[in-house]
């Protein structure tokens, strides 16, 4: 068998030649992973870079827009602008075509309402913010539980009224039966995940802030606003809105009156 010749030794410089391409190689892989996490690094920034301005500016504020009402032509026999309140109450109980607004409460409006409610609902999903339908349609039974529920809170909590004097204060801030418009169909108490309760401090969230610019667009007000008090007899409900039209919506809000007030002037108008 013939023996293998023993292995060549390198030479000198056939060793360092080596050890450079090795060198070389090593930099190469060392300079592609560093190169990999500058590109992690970088996308991981820019991707922050939004979220981290968002949270230092805050979020983007809602901003109405102008509405021309140069062309709005009033209809008082319009069906949509009926007004209910302490001076008007109802002759006979309303009987609209209801539809539900909301599927996840359930509750009714009108049917025009509701299409036009869902539509909102829907143009402000896409901004980010959730409407919460807690009561719209009621019947008379219903509107007058919520009246005396009212009452009998508001007594508890005002003991030294008269109970007279408790019955005037409580019509300021829950209607009778026959003096809400509850049972039309066209009125929507709006609430929102971050504040369930009808409580003034619904005024603080983006969902309300998003209806004040925008609910006009789909033919909601206001019903209750906070410096109309003495036009409307109520107490500023930030959740009360109520549903007149497109139209007619966009043209109170640009005169930025009640809508006993608007109806009053146009009336007058004609």
């Amino acid at each position: 068998m013939q023996k293998r010749s023993p292995a060549r030794r390198m030479t000198y410089r056939e060793w360092k030649i080596r050890k450079c391409l090795r060198l070389a190689r090593n930099w190469v892989l060392f300079l592609a992973a560093c190169g990999g996490a500058v590109a992690l690094m970088a996308t991981g920034i820019l991707w922050l870079l939004p979220k981290a301005h968002a949270l230092v500016a805050g979020p983007v504020p809602f901003t109405a827009r102008t509405y021309d009402s140069s062309s709005y032509v009033f209809d008082a026999a319009d069906d949509r602008l009926v007004v209910v309140n302490a001076n008007l109450a109802l002759e006979e109980e309303p009987a609209p075509e209801l539809a539900v607004a909301d599927d996840a409460t359930g509750e009714q409006l009108e049917a025009e309402a509701a299409s036009a409610y869902r539509s909102m609902a829907e143009a402000a999903q896409a901004d980010g913010v959730e409407l919460n339908l807690v009561t719209g349609w009621q019947d008379a039974d219903a509107r007058t539980a919520a009246y005396e529920a009212r009452l009998t809170a508001y007594s508890a909590e005002n003991s030294r009224l008269s109970a007279e004097e408790a019955a005037d204060h409580t019509a300021s801030l829950q209607p009778a039966a026959s003096t809400s418009e509850q049972g039309t169909g066209y009125c929507a108490d709006i609430l929102s995940p971050d504040c369930t309760e009808k409580t003034a401090a619904f005024a603080e969230t983006r969902a309300y802030e998003w209806l004040t610019a925008y609910a006009a667009e789909y033919g909601f007000i206001l019903r209750w606003p906070e410096d109309r008090q003495s036009a409307t007899g109520m107490v500023y409900a930030p959740w009360h809105w109520r549903y007149v039209g497109v139209e007619n919506a966009c043209a109170i809000r640009e005169s930025g009156l009640a809508l006993e007030e608007f109806l009053a002037l146009e009336r007058a108008k004609s």
